[in-house]
């Protein structure tokens, strides 16, 4: 049976930064418009006699967000990457520094319905959160392409934690009372 894996409808919620909350929709044409890399969460070897010791690996959580230039998220995001940053004279005091990232991914039925309509979050949307998020880094002035437009901008981040879970059903995990 085959699976819609479409992405469409996606936005990304940036909640308690001192520059105000915002939602990004306006993702780039160009390269990944969220990426999350992976992450070491152990580290294996063998000792001497060839038995494997394993531990637990304390990581933060990188993801990036490549929107499009001059938008509004382009703004939201340059203003919060300034903002972090210590510029001449000292820091700018806009408050809090860290937020929570919340990524919302409506599911698409195989019939091909959409189950979140605009900007309502439908109980089968996928969300990913992101807590105590703060940006680590992000273009400080514009780029361009070599086919003559202005280059996509993508802004990184890192956090301290991360949950996956389904709005409005019970995910595996959940389920496995793995959370």
């Amino acid at each position: 049976m085959a699976k819609d894996i479409s992405a469409v409808g996606a936005k990304i919620e940036f909640r308690g930064f001192g520059v105000g909350n915002f939602t990004v929709s306006e993702f780039s044409d160009e390269g990944t418009p969220f990426d999350a890399p992976d992450i070491d969460a152990s580290e294996n070897k063998k000792n001497l006699n060839g038995i494997m010791i394993s531990s637990r690996t304390p990581s933060v959580y990188p993801f990036s967000v490549t929107v499009i230039p001059g938008s509004i998220a382009d703004q939201m995001l340059t203003r919060l990457l300034q903002h972090s940053s210590i510029q001449p004279g000292g820091v700018d005091e806009i408050g809090n520094l860290y937020g929570q990232v919340i990524i919302t991914i409506p599911e698409t039925h195989d019939e091909g319905s959409n189950v979140a309509a605009g900007d309502q979050i439908a109980s089968g949307a996928r969300e990913y959160t992101y807590t105590n998020a703060r940006i680590k880094s992000g273009p400080t002035g514009p780029t361009t392409s070599s086919e003559g437009r202005l280059g996509s901008r993508t802004f990184t981040f890192e956090a301290e934690g991360f949950k996956p879970w389904t709005k409005g059903s019970t995910s595996f995990v959940q389920k496995q009372n793995l959370v």
